[in-house]
């Protein structure tokens, strides 16, 4: 679900605004491990403005390379937690697009495509863009186009409320439940109690 500010609704309502999508995931160093965002819109040539980050809530201002963007593909506004997907199409030729998926490392990158609403005399943003999807990069196939064919990056997303699917891996004993607490022996015998033989209501034998 998509929260506008009130100046948005209104320029929404007069039809004085136009729309474009701003994308920003972040890749990592292959061997430093070092992050980098990079950041791309839905128009042509270099564009400034300010994002209100769907992560943290906070105003940051970002810079974003144009004519790179070739597409985002729809993206239902729902309030659930259902686990959303999205194709993000870029341009296989574009230098920014290939600096981001082939010098650095894409893969399960934080990804978060925007929203925001232009001012058509002026191009200034009315507002901060919006989060409209926060997830991860699943896959950034790179695929060499048949001759005259068009050269493309299509990211596919998957909505971060995918981390809600994952099994923990973790199991209920004793070695586990002291790495929280050292002092902890709540399982201490779990992997002998199910041997134990209670005696209830006579007299208690030998072990053996």
């Amino acid at each position: 679900m998509l929260a506008l500010d009130p100046a948005e609704l209104v320029a929404i309502a007069a039809r004085a605004v136009v729309a474009r999508d701003f994308v920003i995931f972040t890749v990592k160093d292959r061997i430093t491990g070092a992050t980098q965002d990079a950041c791309f819109w839905s128009d042509g040539g270099p564009f400034t403005c300010q994002i209100k980050n769907g992560r943290t809530g906070l105003i940051e201002t970002k810079s974003f390379v144009g004519g790179a963007l070739n597409s985002v593909g729809d993206i239902a506004l729902t309030s659930d937690i259902s686990v959303r997907t999205v194709e993000v199409e870029l341009s296989g030729i574009d230098e920014a697009v290939n600096a981001a998926i082939r010098s650095y490392d894409a893969r399960n990158a934080p990804i978060a495509i925007y929203r925001g609403y232009l001012n058509p005399d002026t191009l200034e943003p009315v507002a901060p863009a919006k989060a409209c999807f926060i997830g991860f990069i699943d896959e950034a196939p790179i695929e060499t186009p048949a001759e005259g064919g068009a050269a493309t990056i299509k990211l596919s997303c998957a909505s971060h409320t995918r981390e809600l699917t994952r099994a923990n891996p973790d199991v209920r004993s004793h070695e586990s439940q002291i790495l929280r607490k050292a002092d902890d022996d709540f399982y201490h015998d779990t992997s002998v109690v199910g041997d134990w033989e209670i005696f209830w209501g006579k007299k208690q034998g030998k072990a053996g």
